[in-house]
């Protein structure tokens, strides 16, 4: 089975050279990369494909790439990685938040900078 979401030529003019627009281009593909393979997914089932209204299989082209579905599952997936992101290493248990500093023998504890009297 050949997965159509997953072609990608970097250099398209052929000219061997890679020009900012490709670079730009490969980004915008990467970054779309999740919805298009979802649509692809759903469009090789008939059933759904006819109810959604999908365009994404080898009988059909592949013009749903483009579409709603594709773009908004791209977007989804990407917050969702963000979020996993900026969540790692910020669970804590409740015995760390309650556990006293550590204490140097003999050294009082700095209670920080007091107000003037």
């Amino acid at each position: 089975m050949s997965i159509q979401a997953l072609h990608f030529v970097l250099d398209v003019d052929g000219n061997g050279a890679v020009a900012g627009w490709e670079v730009l281009d490969a980004l915008k593909w990467g970054f779309s990369l999740p919805g298009r393979l979802l649509t692809e997914a759903l469009g090789n089932l008939p059933w759904l494909a006819d109810a959604l209204g999908i365009q994404a299989s080898a009988a059909t082209g592949y013009a749903s790439f483009h579409g709603l579905l594709a773009t908004g599952s791209s977007l989804v997936f990407w917050v969702l990685v963000l979020y996993g992101l900026t969540r790692i290493g910020a669970r804590k248990s409740p015995d760390d938040t309650q556990a006293d500093p550590p204490r140097v023998p003999g050294m009082p504890h700095y209670r920080g900078p007091q107000p003037r009297k």
